[in-house]
């Protein structure tokens, strides 16, 4: 994102806007299992940051087993893919940064 940053301005406050909404609809402080919370279980899923949250409060503050780590497992290879073409995205776009700046 930084490498498109530099030749679209208005990433970055697009990026802003996203990231609060991302991180308000992460369960974090409320548990996700509530009557209320789970009619947007389909919104859950799509959040990566959920799974990973869930784990941690499944681990930390509830008995019985860890039942997330299959997407667990989605979330890191996703990750390593993610940061493999935002590396080349990178590296393609660096040469141009000194005259967009």
């Amino acid at each position: 994102m930084s490498a498109l940053t530099v030749h679209f301005r208005d990433i970055r406050d697009l990026l802003t806007n996203i990231l609060l909404l991302w991180f308000f609809s992460t369960p974090i402080i409320y548990y996700w299992r509530q009557e209320n919370v789970q009619r947007f279980k389909v919104l859950f899923d799509l959040n990566p940051f959920t799974h990973l949250a869930i784990s941690y409060q499944e681990i930390l503050f509830f008995n019985g087993p860890v039942g997330h780590w299959k997407w667990l497992l989605a979330l890191g290879v996703a990750s390593v893919a993610l940061f493999l073409a935002g590396y080349w995205f990178f590296d393609r776009l660096r040469d141009s940064f000194a005259e967009a700046v």
